[in-house]
């Protein structure tokens, strides 16, 4: 018996694909054609959205940066004022007045001493002052005295200054400006604007090398010279005694002690043995040592070479015999 079959490899149909929700298909497609229809709009908006969030972010850093900076204006007005209110405190600075001699003083009273401060506070000196009116008649007197022996159409600036510091040096009184390191006690600086008969000068006494230099202002050099410790007296001690003076404790004493120099050339080129101080006063001048003269062998003639300073003790008045040797040095110097 004979049973036909199918062959086994004969293909099974495929059920036909039915697409459902073809409908909503289209609906999708339809919406998502619209979304890229507004593609451009969208990256518009979000550059704009972009340029905001940067102007802000800017704007908050510039803000943030104006902050810092005000922040170090304030804090560095406030450490530069502690640090010169500590200053101030370390070094004391001031103004004195000191007659050439014992009969030119006056009583000394707090009226007289407050009508003539000038420097700060903390150390004024101002002592034997004459009676303000007549030392201001005595003045009056003498500029119109001048003025009525010249011409006024003619008379220039530097006339003027010559005509007012010689009848500064007429007057019985010559002062000093102070400038003491109480902090460590290495230096003072004694500024001497006018001494009668002498020349414009300043003195820097350095403890710590025992050196003295006199700054020469109107010829613009400089002398050193060790410093006299039994003359000078050292900062704290020179503080003290101004501060007696001030209170009226302490007449100062004004014998007059002259010593004769005489200067060394050629000038110093090594500054590093002048010390800081020194050396700082005298960076942009030559300088030259001194020696001491016996004056008992010296004839005495008018010189233009002298300086005068109060430091304590006496009024000492350096007189420094061969300042045209430093002309005639320089003439022959290479350098010239």
């Amino acid at each position: 018996m004979t049973i036909i079959t199918k062959a086994i490899t004969e293909k099974k149909e495929q059920p036909l694909f039915i697409a459902e929700n073809s409908a909503e298909n289209d609906k999708r497609d339809a919406e998502a054609q619209c979304l890229k229809s507004d593609v451009g709009g969208h990256y518009f908006v979000s550059r704009r959205s972009i340029y905001r969030i940067h102007v802000t972010a800017t704007f908050l850093l510039f803000i943030v940066a104006f902050m810092i900076l005000l922040i170090g204006v304030i804090g560095g007005l406030y450490i530069y004022r502690q640090y010169a209110r500590t200053q101030m405190h370390k070094i004391k600075t001031g103004w004195y007045t000191i007659p050439y001699d014992k009969s030119s003083k006056t009583p000394y009273t707090k009226d007289v001493l407050q009508e003539g401060l000038i420097a700060d506070s903390n150390m004024v000196v101002q002592g034997f002052r004459r009676p303000a009116g007549q030392e201001a008649m005595d003045f009056v007197k003498a500029i119109e005295l001048s003025l009525s022996k010249t011409d006024m159409t003619k008379i220039t600036e530097q006339e003027t200054m010559d005509m007012i510091r010689n009848i500064s040096n007429t007057r019985s009184f010559f002062k000093e400006r102070f400038e003491i390191d109480l902090e460590n006690e290495h230096y003072e600086k004694i500024d001497v604007p006018h001494f009668r008969g002498g020349r414009q000068g300043r003195f820097v006494h350095d403890f710590n090398i025992n050196k003295s230099g006199i700054i020469d202002i109107d010829g613009q050099r400089c002398f050193v010279m060790p410093l006299d410790r039994q003359a000078i007296l050292p900062p704290r001690n020179m503080y003290d005694l101004l501060r007696k003076m001030y209170n009226g404790y302490y007449e100062v004493d004004t014998e007059i002690v002259r010593r004769t120099m005489k200067v060394v050339t050629p000038p110093i080129s090594d500054f590093s043995v002048l010390g800081t101080y020194i050396a700082h006063e005298c960076q942009d001048f030559s300088t030259y040592m001194l020696t001491k003269v016996n004056s008992n062998v010296v004839k005495r003639s008018i010189s233009n070479g002298v300086f005068g300073q109060f430091a304590g003790k006496n009024i000492i008045e350096f007189d420094i015999l061969n300042l045209e040797d430093i002309n005639a040095y320089n003439k022959k110097s290479p350098q010239n």
